[in-house]
């Protein structure tokens, strides 16, 4: 006999609607943000490093149908052997239909933007829509992403949408589509297939420790001795009134990460629904204590094969990545950061390595900026771990760049940040009402309490936070006023024919990398450029910039040059020019 279709519930479409209009919203909010970051900088002729143009000139590769060949790192210079992302082919399409060091640029706000999607989306399917949305928007503004926009496009921007919603669907036990999310962001950056590993051994301790998933559950089985305190509506419907515990745990989203998905508790009879809170406390015992002696019902195994399956997959790609890929396209046949991190010597002196992840201060600077962008609760939810990775090797590097919050180090982290606060949150309601219900009094109230402020003091560090950040300088009136130099620098561009080869600095580097084969004008062991540019007042110079160009370029290069532009301090220079070639 067929099987009869269960009837919707009412309003389970505007509900499933909410759950996408408000992450869209705050998506494309965040996008049209940092988009209008990147026009800023784009009409300043802003160039924070020549990254965004060293993965345009990746793009414009990839898009040719050709190699990952970077002449900017180094003429005929394989990318894949400088940091591991071959994912990044994946962009190629959208940098043919418009190629341009702005293109990339605006791709990495989408994807940020995307990311906010995914992390709003998960905060909306289980909080009320105020506090979703709240954390929604702290996460949109939170220094990671603002600081990864301000230097223009890297390679981890690829990783920050699959990561977000790799863990929105760890949290909600979706185990394939958790690894699904997830396995990818090994492809993008060496480092990260440890991220991944994380994420799996996550999956495979739900799976294969009892006390970890009684220790860390938020959903049914608190929930099941908690309901029998909820009175049943009249006429035996078995629907639980508004208010009622199980309601609640819907509301709250559970299952959270860590917890069984167990069968729904069946209606109480109203003679039990008036049983005392002592008798539901010793129910909640006995569902506890169960769960560490029996087998758990769900979806365990889909979670051990998920989970690992990911850590091989996560671990083997960095080990291939750090220890055959890289040093094999490496010119010098090494990893070119192995110097970044002594792994023998921490082996040797722990202590030393424990010490060195607050020392010196700029370390313990960035550890609090962490916690506090959580709102502190974040670290309840074992989702946090999934940021250890990223932050041992960082703080462990001799390298101070990789110490503080600024460039793109931390945008990883953001997804992880917040997506643990989410679940932080769902455990502090889901606590509050067992608490309430079996013992009620301070605990109850502390616990509520946290859960109801934490998305608002996120939100608020965000704020405050983010008033010394990029996105605060859009409102300066100079950050909409171009370049003083831009005609200038727009005719010293133009002097440089579509598919010539050119040595440039930083200044015109992202212009030029759209329409020329650039390289950069220090390197010494590239082949002489048909033409050099060279802006004196520039600050890759830092006050140093040759006076005489042709003869700098003479002395890299071996070739004379002749200036065939001069305006502004801008200098272009052409190889093999007539002595007769007028200067504009």
């Amino acid at each position: 006999m067929p099987r009869r279709r269960r009837s919707p519930r009412p309003g389970a479409g505007a509900r499933a609607r909410g759950h996408w209009l408000l992450p869209l919203l705050v998506g494309s909010l965040a996008t049209a943000l940092y988009g209008a970051l990147s026009w800023s900088q784009w009409i300043r002729w802003d160039v924070p490093s020549w990254d965004n143009a060293i993965f345009t000139q990746l793009l414009s590769s990839y898009a040719a149908g050709a190699g990952p060949v970077v002449d900017i790192k180094g003429h005929g210079f394989n990318l894949l052997g400088d940091h591991f992302h071959p994912l990044l082919i994946v962009l190629a399409p959208v940098y043919a239909l418009f190629p341009s060091a702005l293109t990339v640029m605006l791709v990495q706000d989408v994807l940020l933007g995307i990311s906010a999607v995914a992390v709003t989306r998960c905060a909306v399917r289980v909080l009320p829509a105020a506090p979703a949305a709240a954390i929604g928007v702290a996460y949109a503004l939170s220094f990671g992403l603002q600081n990864a926009v301000a230097v223009q496009f890297h390679e981890v921007a690829l990783a920050v949408p699959l990561l977000a919603a790799g863990l929105a669907a760890l949290r909600e036990h979706r185990w394939r589509a958790a690894a699904m999310w997830s396995a990818p962001v090994a492809l993008v950056k060496e480092d990260l297939g440890l991220t991944v590993a994380v994420v799996g051994a996550l999956m495979v301790a739900h799976a294969l420790h009892p006390a970890l998933r009684r220790g860390l559950s938020a959903g049914r089985r608190r929930w099941a001795a908690v309901s029998a305190l909820a009175p049943v509506r009249s006429g035996g419907s078995g629907e639980e009134p508004r208010g009622s515990a199980a309601e609640a745990h819907r509301r709250s989203g559970a299952p959270a990460l860590g917890v069984d998905r167990a069968p729904a508790a069946a209606p109480v009879p109203a003679a039990s629904a008036r049983e005392s809170t002592r008798g539901a406390g010793r129910a909640a015992s006995s569902s506890e204590r169960g769960a560490g002696e029996a087998p758990v019902p769900g979806p365990r195994r889909p979670a051990l094969a998920w989970g690992a399956a990911l850590v091989v997959w996560g671990a083997g790609v960095t080990a291939l990545a750090v220890g055959v890929v890289l040093p094999a396209l490496n010119p010098a046949g090494e990893f070119a950061y192995a110097d970044k991190l002594d792994v023998a010597g921490l082996l040797r002196d722990p202590a030393s390595a424990v010490i060195l992840q607050v020392v010196p201060v700029q370390k313990l600077g960035t550890w609090l900026l962490l916690l506090l962008a959580g709102a502190v609760v974040a670290v309840r939810s074992p989702i946090a771990l999934v940021a250890l990775p990223t932050l041992l090797w960082r703080m462990l590097s001799p390298n101070e760049g990789y110490w503080g919050p600024g460039w793109h180090y931390s945008a990883v982290l953001m997804p992880v940040v917040f997506v643990a606060l989410v679940d932080a949150v769902v455990r502090l309601r889901a606590d509050a009402a067992r608490a309430r219900a079996t013992r009620g009094g301070a605990e109850a109230a502390v616990l509520g309490g946290m859960g109801a402020v934490a998305p608002w003091a996120a939100l608020t560090v965000a704020l405050a936070v983010g008033s010394q950040l990029p996105l605060a300088g859009l409102v300066a009136p100079e950050a909409w006023q171009p370049d003083p130099r831009r005609d200038a620098k727009t005719a010293a561009v133009a002097e440089v024919p579509p598919g010539a080869s050119v040595g440039t600095d930083l200044s015109l580097m992202n212009a030029l990398v759209g329409r020329a084969d650039v390289h950069w004008i220090g390197n010494g062991e590239d082949p002489a450029p048909e033409y050099v540019v060279v802006d004196r007042a520039g600050a890759t110079w830092g006050g140093t910039a040759p006076e005489d160009v042709p003869g700098y370029a003479r002395d890299v290069y071996g070739t004379e040059y002749t200036v065939v532009s001069d305006e502004a301090n801008i200098v272009v220079a052409r190889s093999g020019a007539g002595s007769g070639e007028p200067v504009r």
